[in-house]
């Protein structure tokens, strides 16, 4: 729950930040490379978590399909819910 607290505070800094516009514009050109930079950093080792747990090398295809099935509900629920938006919006 901490770490729910402490993700939330820090994202409202960061809206705090823009809002008040305390960054530079030179340094706001330049976050899309630390995001990324971030995000690849991210990636990586979670990768090496992923690849050095044995529980989860053991049940890849299990995982797999689970995470199939997930994603294409997610997927087919987004779509229906735009389209619902979406055609209501034309009335």
């Amino acid at each position: 729950m901490e770490t729910i607290i402490l993700y939330i505070l820090i994202i409202l800094i960061g809206f705090f930040i823009a809002k008040k516009q305390i960054i530079p514009n030179k340094i706001k050109n330049k976050i899309g490379y630390l995001q990324n930079f971030a995000l690849y950093f991210l990636l990586c080792f979670m990768g090496y978590k992923i690849g050095s747990d044995d529980k989860i090398i053991n049940n890849i295809s299990e995982l797999g399909v689970q995470a199939l099935t997930i994603t294409l509900f997610i997927l087919f629920s987004t779509i229906l819910i735009v389209f619902l938006i979406y055609k209501g919006g034309k009335k």
